[in-house]
């Protein structure tokens, strides 16, 4: 089977002391509504089911998806990003202007005064993301089934970095609406076949 996985659109900054899930931008809904155009215009081939990330920016990219290919949004706890729960959604970027101090920060488990721990967080997205190849295999033939993962910058680089060997967590920067195929065969082979498409947003 392939699995799309794909970042969220563009969403908005803020600070939320309940926790920061913040709805996506206009120019988010944008990118949203290209990225189903293309992929319901057939670019990748059939997609047979939608699974999202629980948070607000995830599942808003996956509904014109669901408008456009007809299939209900499965919401899996697994692939939320590693910043659920913080007060604040891209205000701490600010604080890194260079890229590589925000990589070096994540892959030591800290944003700013946020932390986590990466090697609980990786676990969980490799158990969700598995989890989905396992469940979308159910429905029919493994090598047809496609399905298209809704999900987060640091859940995409997590599950790379596993399918690589990787010891460090973050090593790319998706973008907003991205796609990154990843092929899963049924005897536990994956292979990457592309990462960070997003050439339907020109």
């Amino acid at each position: 089977m392939e699995l799309l996985l794909i970042r969220h659109a563009k969403p908005f900054h803020l600070v939320d002391e309940s926790g920061a899930d913040p709805d996506l931008t206009g120019e988010g809904w944008v990118q949203a509504k290209r990225l189903a155009q293309s992929v319901g215009g057939g670019r990748y081939g059939p997609v047979h089911s939608i699974i999202s990330s629980p948070m607000r920016r995830a599942w808003q990219t996956a509904e014109p998806l669901r408008e456009v290919l007809g299939h209900d949004v499965v919401i899996d706890d697994r692939l939320a990003e590693l910043d659920r729960g913080w007060k604040e959604y891209g205000i701490t970027l600010d604080a890194y202007p260079r890229r590589r101090d925000l990589v070096l920060d994540l892959n030591a488990g800290r944003m700013g005064a946020n932390t986590f721990d990466p090697a609980e967080f990786r676990a969980r997205v490799v158990g969700g993301i598995e989890g989905v190849i396992a469940g979308s295999a159910i429905a029919g033939s493994a090598e047809e089934s496609r399905v298209a993962v809704v999900c987060h910058g640091g859940v995409i680089n997590a599950y790379l970095t596993h399918v690589l060997g990787l010891a460090r967590l973050v090593f790319v920067q998706p973008h907003y609406t991205s796609v990154t195929r990843v092929l899963a065969e049924p005897d536990g082979y994956r292979e990457i076949l592309s990462v960070n498409e997003f050439d339907h947003l020109t």
